[in-house]
C-alpha cells in the first residue's frame, strides 16, 4: 500500500496510533484495580485511587483541550501525550505499595485526560466530514477495538505471568503510538475557527503560564450558576444531566472488580469479562447506536431506566456469596454484554450535542469540559461508592448508585438535542 494511502485520514492505518493508545487506556483502569487489590487495597482504597485520578482529569482534560484550541495544534499535543505515558507505565510496573500506585495513577491520568478531547476533534477535522455523528461513532468504534485488544493481551499475560507485567507492554504501546502518529499523521488546518495563541518566544510562554494568567485562562471568574433549570443554557443542562447520570454510574462501577474478586474470579477471567464489555461497546458504536434515529430524549430516558435496572441486578450478587455456583462468572458476563450497548446509545448523542451546542472556537475545549464533568462525577461517585460499599456492603452501595443514576432522567428530558 502506498505512503499516501497510509497517511490518508480515516483509513485503518491512519487510526493505528489511536488503536494502540486505547489498548493502554482500555486496560489500565482494570489492571491498576487488580494490582491494587493484590497489594491489599480495600474498596475504599480503590475509591480513593480512582477519585485522585479523576481529580487530575477534572483540571487537565479542559487544560489540554483549551491549549489545543488556542494554539491551533492537535497532532503535536497527541504525540507528546502518547510519548509521556511510556515511561510512566514502566514506573507503574515497579510499584510495591498502594500509596505508590495511587500517586503514579494520578500522574498518568493527568496525561491520559488530554487524549480524548484532542483526538476527537483531530479526527473530525482531519476527515473533513460534516457528519460529526458518524465520525465520532467511527472513532469510538475503532478505538474500542484497541481497548479490546489491550484487555485480551492483559488477559493472556495475567493467565501465565504476574498481572503487573502488563504495564511494561502498555509502555511499549504508548511509545509505538507516538512514533506512528508522528510519522503517519498530519497537522490539521484550522477548520473550526480556532484562534491561534500568539506565543512567539519563551517570555510569552512564561507570561502565559504565570499564576494569574492561568486562572484567567480557565475563566473561573466568569462562571455563573443559574438558580432554576429553566435558566440553564442547553450545554449547561447537558453537563448537569451528565454529572448526575455518571455520579450514579461511577458509584456503582467502583465496586465491580472488587465484587468479582470476592466471588473468587481470577484476574484473567475478570480481564476477559472486560474484553467482552469492550467488544460489545465496539459493536454498539459501529452498528447499533448510529442506526438509531429516534427521539434522543426518549431514547436516553429508556436507556437510563435500563442502566438503573442493571445496577440493581448487580446489587443481588452478594447472594452468590451464600449460594455458591460453579459458573458464577456468567452473571457479570451477561451484564458486560448489555451495559456497554446502553452506554453507546447514551454517549453518542451526548458528544454530538456538545459539539453542536459549543461556540465555534471552543469545540475542542468543550470536549475537555464534558470529560471534566464526568471526572467530577467520577471523583465524587468513586468516593461515595467506595465508602458506602466499605461500610454498608455491596447491596446498599449499588442501590444508592441506581437511585442517583435515575435522577438524571428529568434533566435530560429538558434538553432539545439536535
Amino acid at each position: 500500500m502506498g505512503k499516501e494511502n497510509v497517511k490518508k485520514a480515516g483509513t485503518i492505518f491512519w487510526y493505528t496510533p489511536f488503536i494502540l493508545v486505547n489498548m493502554v487506556i482500555g486496560a489500565s483502569s482494570v489492571l491498576t484495580t487488580l494490582v491494587a487489590l493484590s497489594l491489599g487495597a480495600s474498596v475504599a482504597d480503590i475509591g480513593l485511587m480512582t477519585s485522585a485520578g479523576a481529580a487530575a482529569t477534572i483540571v487537565f482534560s479542559t487544560v489540554w483541550g483549551r491549549l489545543s484550541d488556542i494554539s491551533g495544534v492537535r497532532k503535536n499535543y497527541l504525540v507528546f501525550l502518547f510519548a509521556a505515558l511510556g515511561p510512566l507505565f514502566i514506573l507503574l510496573g515497579f510499584t510495591d505499595s498502594v500509596l505508590q500506585l495511587v500517586v503514579l495513577n494520578t500522574v498518568i491520568m493527568t496525561f491520559i485526560s488530554g487524549v480524548t478531547p484532542i483526538a476527537v476533534m483531530y479526527v473530525v477535522e482531519s476527515c473533513k466530514t460534516k457528519d460529526w455523528h458518524e465520525e465520532v461513532a467511527r472513532y469510538n468504534s475503532i478505538t474500542n477495538v484497541g481497548a479490546i485488544l489491550g484487555l485480551i493481551v492483559s488477559t493472556m499475560v495475567s493467565a501465565f505471568f504476574r498481572t503487573s507485567l502488563s504495564f511494561y507492554l502498555m509502555s511499549a504501546f504508548c511509545i509505538i503510538a507516538a512514533i506512528s502518529l508522528w510519522k503517519i499523521g498530519e497537522e490539521t488546518k484550522i477548520t473550526l475557527e480556532r484562534q491561534v495563541f500568539p506565543i512567539r518566544n519563551f517570555r510569552d510562554a512564561e507570561r502565559f503560564l504565570i499564576h494569574r494568567s492561568f486562572f484567567h485562562y480557565l475563566r473561573l471568574r466568569r462562571v455563573q450558576f443559574p438558580r432554576r433549570l429553566s435558566q440553564f443554557k442547553p450545554l449547561q443542562l447537558l453537563f448537569l444531566a451528565c454529572f448526575m447520570h455518571w455520579l450514579g454510574i461511577f458509584s456503582f462501577m467502583i465496586g465491580q472488580v472488587p465484587i468479582m474478586k470476592d466471588l473468587n474470579l481470577s484476574d484473567s477471567v475478570i480481564l476477559a469479562i472486560n474484553a467482552v464489555t469492550g467488544t460489545s461497546a465496539a459493536l454498539a458504536f459501529s452498528k447499533i447506536a448510529p442506526a438509531i434515529k429516534t427521539d434522543y430524549k426518549k431514547l436516553i430516558r429508556s436507556m437510563t431506566a435500563l442502566r438503573t435496572a442493571l445496577i440493581l441486578y448487580w446489587s443481588m450478587f452478594p447472594l452468590l456469596f451464600i449460594y455458591q455456583l460453579q459458573y458464577v462468572f456468567v452473571f457479570p458476563l451477561l451484564s458486560s454484554i448489555v451495559f456497554p450497548i446502553t452506554y453507546a446509545i447514551v454517549w453518542l448523542p451526548i458528544v454530538t450535542s456538545a459539539i453542536s451546542f459549543a461556540p465555534h472556537d471552543r469545540k475542542g475545549a468543550t470536549q475537555g469540559e464534558l470529560l471534566s464533568i464526568l471526572a467530577i462525577a467520577n471523583t465524587i461517585g468513586s468516593a461515595i461508592g467506595g465508602y458506602l460499599i466499605s461500610v454498608f456492603g455491596y447491596t446498599i452501595g449499588f442501590v444508592v448508585a441506581a437511585i442517583i443514576t435515575l435522577l438524571s432522567t428529568p434533566i435530560f428530558s429538558k434538553i432539545d438535542m439536535p
